[in-house]
């Protein structure tokens, strides 16, 4: 109980955090960690698959049953069927010898235990431990063992890989959300910028400076910028909500930090960078595992052409009387043996079943090189796209700054008549464009660089406990 208030309480300040404040990467991972139905799932998965290979092992140990039962029966029976049947001894003469008397007593016993009393009660008890123990059974309860635990560790890999797919598609929200917050800030900072120079113009066509068709240009373009910033608005709030029903939250009122820049890179080769991946890549973790586990399954189906061998015992103790229960009441029993199978003609239905294994066990084989060659042309394609992705970078930054330097030229060349408003709005436009790749450019180094992570094996969130 306190444990479940006490996590109610951090929750609620985990919240009422995010409310108040922006949400960092860290806290955005934690809540997708912990919310996601698909991660939920499959740890679920990996438990059930822990549970199976258990129920496999408890066949190792001996098999104990105990049974037993109390039953009381009354009967009773109409006249017609008890017949009175006078007893011997006292038809005999006075003439009859004492033997003749002994013979008729046992007479009358025997025929007292013939006929059925009219009530009768009885009361029997009785119990039961039974015995089993698996000696040998070619090797298939050993191998469906191993079987058993290579597919448990092979659902922990696959919750991993869930894992690390949950965590990339959380990063790759969480900065769609803040790159539509910023490519809407541009568009209102280009907005504002043609508004700002739409009331320049107007303060010089009153002066007689300019042609009532600069005016009208001005405007145009002023209206013209208008319903990209409303689609740019729409955008930012459609991806926050996005990131918001990712992550678990209902609450639409928090916020993202500010930053938006270059992450920090690791410096790393390609052949590096390859050997990580095929040493650290748990898909290939994975499919070596399959391959381990055909193997154990060709095993198992060899033992199918092998004799069956175990021992079974039991021992019981019962009791019945008419009346009350007493040692001398109870009797006991008890038996063991062992048993002995093995198969001579199945129809080649054991022969076809090791023909079966045989073959999975080679296209597990070819499945686990052919995903060798994938995994480096993904490796490579990640690694030769983040590099041209980080140049990118430089590029749209220098752009950037002499897309600035150009606007400030043009709107000091038209202020100064020397210009028309063409240039000006190409400026603008030139402007706007530059800041919107350079956005888009640190973008895809932020994502590519986790792809690239994820393509060599390296675990996308290292604070929380890897969970292999």
């Amino acid at each position: 109980m306190k444990k479940s208030l006490y996590v109610m309480i951090m929750l609620a300040t985990l919240f009422t955090k995010i409310s108040l404040s922006a949400v960092t990467l860290e806290e955005t991972i934690k809540l997708s960690l912990k919310n996601n139905k698909d991660l939920l799932k499959a740890k679920e998965e990996v438990e059930i698959y822990k549970q199976s290979y258990k129920d496999v092992k408890g066949n190792l140990f001996p098999q104990l049953s105990l049974s037993g039962g109390y039953q009381y029966k009354y009967n009773k029976l109409p006249k017609a069927l008890v017949p009175e049947i006078p007893p011997l001894s006292a038809m005999l003469t006075p003439l009859a010898t004492s033997d003749d008397q002994i013979i008729a007593g046992y007479i009358d016993n025997a025929f007292t235990n013939l006929v059925p009393e009219r009530e009768s009660k009885t009361y029997n008890l009785a119990g039961n431990l039974n015995f089993k123990q698996v000696v040998f059974m070619g090797g298939k309860l050993i191998h469906g063992i191993n079987i058993a635990k290579k597919l448990y560790h092979l659902q922990e890999k696959k919750y991993y890989l869930t894992r690390q797919e949950i965590i990339y598609k959380t990063i790759d929200l969480y900065y769609k959300t803040k790159l539509a917050k910023k490519v809407a800030d541009i568009q209102k900072d280009a907005y504002d910028l043609a508004n700002k120079h739409f009331k320049q113009v107007q303060k010089m066509y009153d002066e007689g400076l300019v042609s009532e068709y600069d005016l009208l240009r001005a405007k145009l373009e002023v209206c013209k910028l208008e319903p990209l910033l409303l689609e740019a608005n729409k955008n930012r709030d459609l991806s926050k909500e996005s990131l918001a029903k990712f992550i678990g939250i209902d609450d639409m009122k928090f916020t993202l930090d500010t930053d938006f820049e270059m992450p920090k890179i690791d410096s790393i080769g390609l052949n590096e960078a390859l050997q990580k991946g095929l040493k650290q890549r748990m898909e290939l973790k994975l499919a070596d595992l399959a391959v381990e586990v055909n193997k154990v399954q060709l095993k198992y189906q060899k033992g199918n052409f092998l004799p069956n061998i175990g021992i079974s015992g039991e021992y019981g103790y019962y009791g019945s009387t008419e009346n009350s229960f007493k040692k001398d009441n109870f009797g006991t029993s008890y038996q063991i043996g062992v048993g002995f199978s093995m198969p001579l003609f199945t129809g080649f239905s054991n022969t076809a079943k090791k023909a079966k294994a045989k073959h999975s066990l080679k296209e597990s084989i070819l499945t686990y090189k052919n995903l060798q060659d994938m995994i480096k042309l993904d490796i490579k394609n990640s690694y030769k796209q983040l590099q041209k992705d980080i140049k990118a970078v430089k590029v749209q930054k220098e752009n950037v700054k002499l897309s600035q330097k150009a606007y400030q030229i043009a709107q000091t060349r038209y202020q100064n008549q020397l210009s028309d408003q063409l240039e000006i709005f190409d400026a603008q436009l030139q402007l706007k464009s530059a800041k919107l790749n350079y956005l888009n450019s640190i973008y895809h180094v932020i994502i590519d660089y986790n792809k690239f992570k994820k393509s060599i094996g390296e675990n996308l969130y290292k604070e929380v406990k890897d969970e292999k």
